[in-house]
C-alpha cells in the first residue's frame, strides 16, 4: 500500500462566495473550494477507481494526485520543507 495525497476544487455558488467573502467581495468573480484528502492505496489506479464511487465527490474536480511515500523534489520543488509536513 502506498499513501496518496489528492487535491480536489469545486466552484462555490453565489450564495457560498457571499458567505465566505461578504456580498462585496463575492460580486467580483468567481471562486473555488480546494480540499486535500490522504489515503492508502495500492497504487494510483485503485485511488480514482475508489473516489469514483463516492457520490459525494461527482461536483469535485481532482487537480493533483501525489505519492506522499516517495521522494517528491521534482513535483513539490528542491526548498520544500518535509520536516513540516
Amino acid at each position: 500500500m502506498n499513501k496518496y495525497q489528492v487535491r480536489i476544487r469545486k466552484a462555490l455558488t453565489d450564495e457560498q462566495k457571499n458567505e465566505f467573502f461578504g456580498e462585496e467581495l463575492g460580486s467580483l468573480g468567481t471562486a473555488t473550494q480546494i480540499r486535500k484528502l490522504t489515503g492508502q492505496f495500492d497504487d494510483m489506479a485503485q485511488a480514482f477507481e475508489k473516489m469514483a464511487n463516492v457520490p459525494e465527490l461527482a461536483e469535485w474536480e481532482v487537480i493533483s494526485v501525489i505519492l506522499v511515500d516517495e521522494d517528491n523534489r521534482e513535483q513539490l520543488g528542491e526548498d520544500f520543507k518535509w520536516e513540516d509536513e
